[in-house]
C-alpha cells in the first residue's frame, strides 16, 4: 500500500478507533472463525493488525425477523457469545474493553480492543433489565432503533408510530445515560434522533452515518442533524457504505432496484406460484440484476474523506470519526477491508489537516466521548 511517510508514522502511532462492524456475523451465523485470516470478510484479527484498526465496537444484530419468534434476545446473547469467544480464544492478541481507561492500559500492552455494542433497540424485548443485562455483558452502546420501528422508537426506513420516541423509549435513553451506556442515533428516524438529543443528558454518537448533503440516503444525517451532534458534545462516524457515500451511485442503483422489483412482479404473474419455470425466471432476473450492478463504478475511498470534510466544516474537528459497517456494508474501490484504513489517514494528509486533527478524527474524538460516558 503506497501511503506517505507522514501518514504511515501518524496512523501507526494512533488510536483508530472503528465505531461499527457488523463481523460478529460470520462467527454467530456461519461458524467463521474471525481470530484467523479470513478471505470472504472484511475483518479478522491479522488484518485489524495489519490496518492497525486497534479500537473495534463490535456489533450484536438481531435482525427484527426474529421478533415474532420471541428470539431477539436469544440471537442477541448469541452474538455475545461469539464476542466472548474472541476475547477468550486470543488473549494475547485482543481483549475486551468496557472503559476508555481499559482501552488505553490494553493498547499499551500491544494488543487489540473490543468494544461490544448492540444495533436495534428492539434486542432488549421491551425490558430495561435485559438492558441492564447487557451492559454487565460489555455492550457499551446501542443503536435505539435499526431501520425498523419498535415498540418504543421509530425507525428510519418504517412506519413512524411514536412520532419519535414514546415515554417508555425516553426512559430507555436515561436508564442507558445512568448506566454509562452510550446511545446511539444511527438507524433512528429523525423524531426519534430529536427526541433522543433532547432526552441524553450525556453526549450521543452516530455510531455510523454519513452526511445527507453529498449522498441524500434516508440514513445519512442532515446538516442540522450533525450540528445538533457537536452541541450535544457527540461524534459521529462516518461510514463507508457504498450507497451512503456517493449520491450518483446510490440513485442509479436504486433505479435498477426498482426495475427488478418490476421485473419480479411481472414474473409472478406470468408463471405459477412455486413453480420451476417461476424459480427459473426468478433466478434469471437476480443474474441480470447482478451484471448491471456489477458495472456501475463504485464510489473511491477519496469519496469516505469528502464526507469527513463536510462534517468537519459544519461541526468542527472535534466531533468526526470513523464508523466502517465493515462487513456489513458494500465498500468503496480501494477499501476493500480494514488493510486499508491507513488510505483514510494518508487522504487526511494530502488534504492538509494537521496530525493532531488526525488522530482526533482516527480515534481521540471518541476516546473523549467514552471517559465522559462509559462506566462500568
Amino acid at each position: 500500500m503506497n501511503i506517505s511517510k507522514e501518514a504511515r508514522d501518524i496512523h501507526y502511532s494512533a488510536l483508530v478507533v472503528d465505531t461499527h462492524s457488523d463481523s460478529l456475523a460470520w462467527p454467530t451465523r456461519h461458524g467463521v472463525d474471525i481470530g484467523q485470516p479470513q478471505e470472504k470478510t472484511h475483518m479478522d484479527l491479522p488484518r485489524m493488525r495489519e490496518g492497525n484498526q486497534n479500537v473495534q465496537f463490535f456489533a450484536c444484530f438481531a435482525s427484527p425477523s426474529w421478533i415474532e419468534n420471541k428470539k431477539v434476545v436469544q440471537v442477541t446473547l448469541d452474538y455475545m457469545d461469539s464476542f466472548h469467544t474472541l476475547m477468550r480464544d486470543y488473549p494475547d492478541q485482543i481483549e475486551q474493553a468496557t472503559t476508555a481507561d481499559d482501552v488505553r492500559r490494553i493498547i499499551d500492552a500491544g494488543k487489540l480492543v473490543g468494544v461490544l455494542c448492540i444495533e436495534g433497540g428492539h434486542s432488549i424485548d421491551d425490558d430495561l433489565s435485559i438492558l441492564r443485562m447487557y451492559h454487565r455483558l460489555g455492550a457499551r452502546y446501542m443503536t435505539l432503533t435499526w431501520n425498523n420501528t419498535n415498540n418504543w422508537a421509530d425507525g428510519v426506513l418504517d412506519e413512524p408510530r411514536h412520532d419519535g420516541l414514546n415515554h417508555f423509549g425516553k426512559e430507555v435513553v436515561r436508564e442507558m445515560n445512568r448506566l454509562g451506556m452510550l446511545v446511539d442515533i444511527s438507524h433512528v428516524a429523525p423524531a426519534t434522533f430529536w427526541d433522543a438529543i433532547e432526552t441524553s443528558i450525556k453526549p450521543v454518537i452516530a455510531s455510523h452515518s454519513s452526511a445527507k448533503v453529498i449522498c441524500a440516503a434516508p440514513r445519512n444525517l442532515d446538516d442540522d442533524q450533525i450540528r445538533a451532534v457537536a452541541d450535544n458534545g457527540g461524534v459521529i462516524g462516518v461510514n463507508y457504505e457504498i450507497t451512503f457515500v456517493g449520491e450518483a451511485y446510490r440513485v442509479t442503483k436504486a433505479a435498477l432496484d426498482d426495475e427488478k422489483t418490476e421485473a419480479v412482479k411481472r414474473a409472478e404473474k406470468d408463471h405459477p406460484q412455486d413453480s420451476d419455470s417461476l424459480k427459473s425466471a426468478l433466478r434469471e432476473i437476480d443474474d441480470l440484476q447482478d451484471e448491471k450492478v456489477a458495472e456501475l463504478r463504485k464510489p473511491h475511498y477519496t469519496e469516505i474523506v469528502d464526507h469527513i470534510d463536510h462534517m468537519v466544516s459544519v461541526a468542527g474537528v472535534d466531533h468526526v470519526g470513523l464508523g466502517s459497517d465493515f462487513d456489513g456494508a458494500t465498500m468503496p474501490e480501494g477499501m476493500e477491508d480494514c488493510t486499508k484504513v491507513p488510505l483514510i489517514t494518508d487522504e487526511l494528509v494530502r488534504r492538509g489537516y494537521s496530525e493532531g486533527d488526525i488522530r482526533k478524527i482516527l480515534g481521540e474524538n471518541f476516546m473523549r466521548v467514552m471517559e465522559e460516558v462509559l462506566t462500568d
